[in-house]
């Protein structure tokens, strides 16, 4: 079961809440020792969540893409938009093939972002990184989202040194 983190504190699946990160998996480790075994099911919230925050990633990229005077700006953000869609589409493609179901819980609106690319893509990079646990843990899986890591790093990069 995933990790995650709410107001009330962190939790480990329904068990929770706890004050720490740590605590949390502390009780997930103990389950695991004595034998707990998870179900092979998706959290389709979260799978939602992750795969349209990404996508959506496109669209304010493009945006930042088109109205920057930077031309390095622009080439990292017309590569990264460019390529992030296929990568999220991948990965999503790869959740439902392995759990033989679709997702289906899609975010209904996202927030406009606005200001600075690197800032916003730095932004993505510590979304990714945080809630990566809460994604399906099949190594595969794992390695479409390391994919899309790396597009976000590359593009970090490109960013904050090709002026």
């Amino acid at each position: 079961m995933p990790i995650r983190h709410t107001d009330k504190g962190w939790y480990w699946g329904s068990k929770g809440p706890f004050s720490t990160r740590a605590k949390a998996q502390q009780v997930a480790t103990a389950a695991y020792a004595s034998g707990y075994k998870e179900e092979n099911q998706m959290d389709k919230n979260c799978c939602g969540e992750f795969i349209g925050n990404l996508l959506h990633s496109a669209t304010i990229t493009h945006f930042m893409h088109l109205k920057t005077t930077s031309y390095a700006t622009h080439v990292a953000l017309g590569t990264y938009y460019d390529e992030i869609v296929d990568l999220v589409d991948g990965l999503a493609e790869a959740i439902q093939g392995c759990y033989g179901e679709l997702i289906d819980n899609y975010p209904t609106m996202f927030a406009n972002v606005t200001g600075e690319p690197l800032n916003y893509l730095e932004m993505l990079k510590d979304y990714v990184s945080d809630n990566r646990q809460n994604m399906p843990q099949e190594s595969n899986i794992q390695n479409e989202i390391d994919t899309i890591a790396t597009l976000i790093d590359s593009t970090i990069y490109k960013l904050r040194f090709l002026k």
